[in-house]
This record gives C-alpha cells, structure tokens and sequence, in this order.
C-alpha cells in the first residue's frame, strides 16, 4: 500500500499562502513534462515576490499579519520544528527532548521524605 506522506505548512508558507499560487502548484505535476518546469518556476517567482513585498513593509507589519505571537522557548520551537521532520530528526529531536525533560526532573526541588 503506498501511503501518501503531506506535510503541514510551516507558519511562514501559512502567511504567504494565496489560493491562486497553491492551485498552480498543486497542478503542476499535471502538465505535460515540458510545461512542468516553466509552471513550477513560475509559481515560485511568484512566491519569491510575494515575500519581498510582505517583508518590505517592516516589522510592524508583519506583526499584524501573524495569528499570534509566537513563544521562542527551546522546548516550543523543537516541538514546532518535529512537526516538519524527517523520521531520523525526529527521532533526533525526541532525544534531545527528552534529555531536556530529565533536566527539568532533576532540578526539581527533592523534597525529603516524610518518617513514618
């Protein structure tokens, strides 16, 4: 069974995402083998300058176009970057998930024991 693997989009292809250009893109594959380059370099040029103009206008905004302020915690952005991992960075950033947990065990206040 050949099982189709999509990924999500990231935040930055959710804010450049127009339905036209995503159209386009998920056609190309349809066109004659000729066609697919033309198309394919199209839909990217056309990408490219709708990030340059989105990115032209400053940081405020680019602010104003985002969902919600995002939180650039170590453990929130491995957790953000698995979503669009491989099976090995994955398993790479699991590792190191869990090595920051254990941390986080270990720095937990001991509290002693109560006699009995």
């Amino acid at each position: 069974m050949n099982e189709e693997h999509t990924s999500p989009m990231t935040p930055l292809d959710q804010m450049l995402a127009q339905d036209s250009l995503q159209m386009l893109k998920a056609a190309v594959p349809y066109f004659p083998a000729g066609a697919q380059r033309i198309f394919a370099l199209y839909a990217k040029m056309m990408e490219l300058s709708h990030t340059i103009t989105m990115f032209s206008g400053g940081p405020a905004e680019l602010t104003m176009m985002s969902e919600q302020p995002r939180s650039s915690q170590p453990l929130d952005i491995l957790q953000q970057l698995r979503t669009y991992a491989g099976d090995s960075q994955k398993e790479m950033i699991d590792q190191i998930l869990f090595a920051f947990h254990a941390l986080e065990i270990l720095q937990m206040p001991q509290e002693p024991a109560e006699p009995l």
